[in-house]
């Protein structure tokens, strides 16, 4: 397999997708034909199939289906589009300029603000023939099949009832005052220095649980020659770009190590799970003082678990909720139907919770990227806002607000400061990305950004090893951090002071939500229950989310999770 087909099947493994070698020969093939790279290829497949109704294995029939259906097309109305401009000169878009549509936009298009009429006549979420037409329902969206249709399920469901009582409003409160992020922070003014010493007392803090654990006297010093296999725990780093088993490095503490990087050969482990900035310990012999060959690794240790067995007789003895992670618009519209969508199922449900993550306003929505949007994003987010509110105005029904980097209204920090709105209500809950949650006793850790994607994208395994997306969350659990990648994925600005307080994990979750681009699943990791309800919108089309409804349990019995207790599914919006 020549080097391109294996950058195409690289990249539909980020998607857990699989194609045999004939279908990665015809996707190169388009390559060529349409000036692609590997990964614009599988997002064009991405973004095909999931607009069909699930994002699937390519096949050769469904690639030319997509090549006539879209790809001629395409580039027919390039053609057009370069003809009738020829006076004009024309800002090239291509994969080594993409990224900067949404910092500059197109040139002479500025953001403008038109006179709104009042909220009960605004044309945002209007279906007015007069509505400005970013703001028109998609077509492709009005089309979709199966809505309402499970796609994953968790849990003894039979006789579930999904519909909750609406006589009991329930107490949100965060896991720890002292942790949670509640107003705005000033950033970009870190030091190296003060990045350095959070990256070295995060190895001695691992340090200190491994001895509890394990029994450690004594740590071994990495560098140094060592006739006999010692204790070691570093810090994952690689001495290239893409993290492979030959670029290798492990950091150790300036306390354990001297602060010293040495290769780091893993040829003698029978398995493994590496990606930058983990923390590992294990046993090692560096006979030379140059190469430090691992001998076996220490189980990763997880959290401890929160003391208490959740209380739910309050909630008349099980709790409802459901979760829905943004885009709440579709990718070719500013219009909020699958939020209305999602917000008619509540109505109808009556769940105790509805946790919203964002994106709110996607900065990576193309009326956006392309500099078309008519109004303010601060002023679509208030409007969005109020008719949520409305939907919600009669029942006892909980909104939590989880912000993203992503929305371009809000700063694009990580960690993510909460919304500020300028009309309280009991019934909304302004968390921060990310957050740990105590909602009636049930510990819920949220986090909005695509953490398992970039994750995915630099892990290393062997061998080939099964639950890949399972994997990435025990990662999460292991590491005891809502983002362990260092250095972090390009798209994410993160302030290293602020996260070393606020993106810890102090405590092991009842439930684990983490969104991504990966295919939706609920899986029992260590007896946490881990959800990705996907997202709510793919691309033109609309996606899922996830509704859970937790039962009680027997305080006696109860030994730190409460996995037996819940029932989970995702459904099609």
């Amino acid at each position: 397999m020549d080097s391109m087909l294996q950058e195409i099947s690289l990249q539909l493994e980020d998607y857990c997708l699989n194609a045999e070698e004939q279908v990665l020969s015809k996707m190169k093939e388009l390559c060529f034909v349409y000036h692609f790279s590997a990964e614009d290829i599988v997002a064009q497949w991405v973004s095909f199939s999931s607009s069909k109704g699930a994002c699937e294995d390519p096949t050769i029939p469904k690639l030319e289906h997509m090549e006539k259906e879209e790809l001629i097309s395409q580039k027919q109305k390039k053609r057009k589009s370069t003809t009738s401009s020829v006076s004009t000169p024309t800002r090239v878009y291509n994969s080594s300029t993409i990224d900067h549509i949404g910092s500059d936009g197109p040139e002479n298009k500025q953001e403008t603000r038109s006179q709104l009429p009042s909220l009960d006549q605004s044309p945002l979420f209007s279906t007015d023939p007069r509505t400005p037409s970013n703001f028109t329902p998609s077509r492709k969206y009005g089309a979709r099949t199966g809505s309402g249709d499970p796609v994953s399920s968790f849990g003894a469901l039979d006789n579930v009832e999904w519909k909750q009582s609406d006589e009991f409003s329930c107490s949100i409160y965060p896991y720890s005052e002292k942790t949670a992020l509640r107003t705005t922070y000033k950033f970009m003014s870190e030091k190296f220095r003060d990045i350095a010493s959070i990256l070295n007392d995060m190895i001695q803090d691992a340090a200190e649980d491994f001895v509890r654990e394990h029994s450690i006297e004594e740590w071994g010093h990495i560098q140094l020659p060592s006739v006999e296999a010692v204790p070691v725990i570093g810090r994952i780093v690689s001495d290239g770009e893409k993290l492979n088993p030959s670029s290798l490095l492990l950091e150790g503490s300036i306390e354990l190590s001297s602060g010293h990087t040495v290769p780091l050969d893993v040829s003698r482990l029978e398995k493994f799970s590496f990606f930058p900035g983990q923390i590992i310990a294990g046993t090692g012999i560096n006979n030379l003082g140059k190469k430090l060959v691992m001998h076996s690794l220490y189980e990763g240790i997880y959290p401890e678990v929160h003391p208490k067995s959740p209380d739910l007789a309050n909630c008349f003895d099980s709790l409802g909720v459901v979760i829905a992670a943004g885009p709440f618009a579709t990718s070719d519209t500013m219009s909020y139907e699958p939020l209305w969508d999602l917000m008619k199922y509540v109505k109808i449900h009556k769940p105790h919770v509805v946790i919203l993550i964002g994106p709110f306003v996607d900065s990576k929505n193309a009326i956006i990227e392309n500099g078309e949007l008519n109004e303010y994003s601060e002023d679509v987010f208030k409007n969005m806002l109020t008719e949520l509110l409305k939907h919600i105005e009669h029942l006892s029904t909980k909104v939590v607000l989880v912000p993203s980097t992503r929305d371009i209204h809000h700063e694009s920090i990580y960690p993510t400061p909460p919304f500020s709105v300028e009309r309280a209500t009991k019934r909304l809950y302004l968390a921060s990305d990310p957050c740990i949650l105590n909602i009636e006793g049930v510990v819920f850790a949220i986090t909005s950004t695509d953490i398992l994607l970039h994750l995915g994208k630099e892990e290393i395994s062997h061998p080939q090893q099964p639950d890949r997306l399972g994997r990435l969350c025990k990662h999460i659990l292991t590491q005891k951090h809502f983002y362990p990648l260092h250095p972090p994925h390009e798209d994410l600005n993160v302030d290293s002071l602020h996260c070393e307080l606020h993106a810890s994990l102090p405590v092991m979750p009842h439930v684990l939500v983490v969104p991504s681009d990966f295919r939706q699943f609920i899986k029992d990791v260590n007896g946490c229950c881990c959800i990705n309800p996907e997202r709510l919108t793919k691309h033109s089309s609309g996606g899922t989310f996830a509704r859970l409804k937790i039962n009680s349990i027997d305080k006696e019995k109860y030994k730190g999770n409460i996995i037996d207790s819940i029932q989970a599914q995702v459904i099609k919006i």
